[in-house]
């Protein structure tokens, strides 16, 4: 490992000198850019930007852009000397990750903010000191052997959710934090855990709580995470249309749907002018294997009242459904599945 000292000179230097680092990986979000030309109006240029002996920026990608909304002519710089490529590539991406390192004192930091109540600021910075704009918990990057499941939950997941978790973490990256404790017990995300340890994966992204893992609040985390869900209603006519339009393109691999159960919720959910069947479903939804039973003799029997459609289906053998105006029968009977009773949530 190099560990040769490297030659860092402080300058001020022309704004229009300085140039970009062309692959920068760190975004600034207009909203950042405003709080830091904010900041330099109140308080100056007080950090330098970092450059090369080119004069491109290593660190301060935002300062020099909040600089150019101010047209300062001029900035103040360090310039570093002596960098091979390859370390001026692992500078830029270091200098951005250590800065995600550092946490906040709770603690200390609301009683500074206590104490800027009566500071007189613009709207940008006095926005930024609004307590309720910091995070008091961070995500963090960490060793997925490290995270534990917890003793007490009750949750399950069988091999057919886990094979849809792991699909969407391959198309998407894993989008929701999985909570743990202080003690590194996972309180939420069990399966995404999972899953990810299935595809290989060494690291997961986590939301560390200040709560021990035996404590009431973590307990009640567990259970809420698992089952204030469920209070959520769906709108199932808008379900079938998203999962159609995913059909038609990709597949439901991945959305906790297949082919079979977007068919069915469309029978249950749907009236019988629109769904006469479950085969109608399977056409409706463009299963590859579905069968037109077009080809089978029908006969239709229309009724002038509930009492001749009993006796029909008293004589016949048939289960007499009242109040049901439209329904299709088989004969001789034979067995078939009922997804009347059924809805997929």
């Amino acid at each position: 490992m190099a560990s040769s000292l490297k030659s860092v000179e402080s300058s001020t230097l022309a704004l229009r000198d300085l140039k970009p680092y062309a692959k920068n990986s760190r975004k600034h979000p207009e909203h950042q850019i405003n709080s830091l030309v904010a900041a330099i109006e109140r308080f100056g240029f007080t950090q330098p930007v970092i450059v090369d002996e080119s004069y491109t920026i290593l660190a301060g990608h935002g300062r020099y852009e909040a600089a150019q909304l101010l047209s300062l002519p001029s900035v103040p710089v360090r310039i570093v000397s002596g960098l091979s490529e390859q370390e001026k590539k692992a500078y830029v991406i270091a200098d951005n990750k250590i800065a995600e390192q550092s946490t906040w004192d709770e603690e200390n930091l609301l009683s500074e903010l206590a104490q800027l109540q009566d500071f007189d600021a613009d709207a940008a910075l006095t926005e930024l000191f609004d307590e309720d704009t910091f995070a008091s918990h961070k995500i963090e990057q960490v060793n997925i052997d490290t995270v534990r499941p917890h003793p007490r939950n009750y949750k399950n997941h069988p091999a057919d959710q886990l094979e849809h978790l792991k699909k969407s973490i391959q198309d998407h990256g894993i989008y929701r934090n999985i909570i743990i404790s202080s003690d590194n017990v996972i309180l939420a995300g069990h399966g995404v855990t999972q899953a990810a340890k299935a595809l290989g994966m060494t690291s997961i992204p986590v939301l560390k709580l200040s709560i021990r893992s035996d404590s009431i609040h973590a307990i009640k985390l567990l259970a809420a995470d698992n089952e204030v869900s469920h209070l959520g209603e769906t709108d199932d006519r808008a379900l079938t249309e998203i999962l159609k339009e995913i059909m038609e393109t990709s597949d439901l691999l991945g959305t906790g749907y297949d082919e079979n159960m977007l068919a069915s919720l469309l029978y249950v959910t749907r009236p019988a002018s629109e769904i006469q069947s479950v085969d109608h479903a399977k056409e409706w939804v463009g299963m590859p294997e579905y069968e037109s039973t077009d080809e089978n003799h029908k006969m239709i029997v229309q009724f002038a009242s509930e009492e001749d459609k009993e006796a029909f289906c008293s004589r016949c053998g048939y289960d007499f459904k009242p109040g049901k105006p439209r329904e299709s029968v088989w004969f001789p009977p034979k067995e078939r599945n009922d997804w009347t009773g059924i809805k997929f949530e």
